[in-house]
């Protein structure tokens, strides 16, 4: 069976607004009075389905002629609600009942944030086994080989945006100081976590939808490899934002989060697509978390209070990181592999 390119592109705008909206509002999903939540909701009845049309566009193969294919959508759709079904009805039960019950708030949360990351690891690793070519070009964007030369660039860029942030305050005789977060166990739970999760969120976002998404580009009518990537990269950037508000009820902080969020998404996306390393933009999406919870060093005036708000260094450090990355991949070498690569790709 197939659609007009219109109504491919309808649906897909609507999966990825009604996966952002699932984030927050999952509990409000109609569900069965009769069948446990788990499998008696919409979202399960929506994920069988379209198992279903899976298994039998997958048996009637390829159909001629315009259009787009049903079968050539069950993936990305099966991507943004296989997830949003384990994540909103398994994480919690399995969490609560692996924590001790005596754990205060602030430390629950921060260990909830390390669980989820692994737990959201673990499913992209299952996903990327079942949609296999989404799940090479994901693979090939974090394969071991890129952690080391990753976390030393984030810690080029980290330390280069202090270096220049502080150099600055020194030059117009500022008198800031660095002001170090306090190493104790709950900061230590919040950086590995942290870590964990911003990693786990690139290889979903950045890689495996980003990945469907350019791959599924073409087949909706959009042939410049340019276009493509823009195709690929707007969507995903639109979910991570919506599912990165906080739904706050005054309209200026909500719209203030939304444009933060979506263009840290488009620019991390960005930065996967011109590095080919997912590891890269997960340790500089870690940063900027670790910044946002108060886990990472800050500047401070003689009297303690914050010097800078959070924005200066996340704009620096996404600038650095764009310069590292133009740096690096100019090099002969760099430059030819990844033509080579992008060559392959398409």
């Amino acid at each position: 069976m197939s659609l007009p390119r219109g109504v491919a592109w309808l649906i897909l705008g609507l999966a990825f607004f009604t996966a952002g909206l699932l984030r927050h509002y999952h509990d409000r999903t109609p569900s069965s009075p009769y069948v446990s939540p788990v499998l008696g909701s919409l979202l399960f009845a929506a994920i069988v389905l379209l198992l279903l049309v899976a298994a039998r566009e997958r048996t009637l193969g390829a159909s001629p002629g315009p259009g787009v294919r049903v079968g050539s959508l069950t993936p990305i759709l099966l991507m943004l609600l296989v997830e949003k079904w384990i994540s909103v009805s398994f994480y919690m039960p399995v969490f609560s009942a692996l924590t001790h019950p005596h754990v205060d708030d602030v430390a629950v949360d921060a260990q909830y944030r390390a669980f989820s990351g692994a737990a959201l690891l673990g499913l992209c690793v299952v996903l990327g086994g079942v949609f296999s070519p989404a799940g090479r070009r994901t693979w090939r964007r974090s394969r071991p080989g890129l952690f080391l030369p990753a976390a030393a660039g984030t810690a080029v860029v980290v330390g280069a945006t202090y270096l220049l942030l502080a150099g600055a305050s020194a030059a117009m005789g500022a008198g800031f100081r660095l002001a170090w977060p306090a190493f104790d166990r709950l900061w230590l739970w919040i950086l590995c976590g942290q870590a964990l999760r911003a990693l786990a969120e690139e290889v979903y976002y950045r890689g495996l939808l980003l990945a469907e998404m350019e791959r599924l580009a073409p087949r909706l009518g959009v042939h410049n490899p340019s276009a493509r990537r823009w195709a690929a990269l707007v969507p995903t950037a639109a979910l991570f934002s919506l599912e990165h508000v906080t739904m706050a009820p005054r309209l200026g902080q909500l719209d203030r989060e939304i444009v933060f969020t979506f263009s840290l998404g488009l620019l991390l996306g960005i930065l996967v697509l011109a590095t080919n390393s997912l590891a890269f933009a997960g340790g500089v999406h870690a940063y900027i978390n670790w910044l946002l919870l108060g886990a990472a060093p800050r500047l401070v005036d003689p009297w303690g209070h914050a010097a800078l708000p959070p924005g200066t260094y996340v704009g620096l450090t996404l600038i650095l990181a764009f310069v590292l990355a133009f740096l690096v991949q100019s090099a002969p070498g760099n430059k030819r592999a990844g033509e080579a690569l992008r060559k392959e790709e398409s």
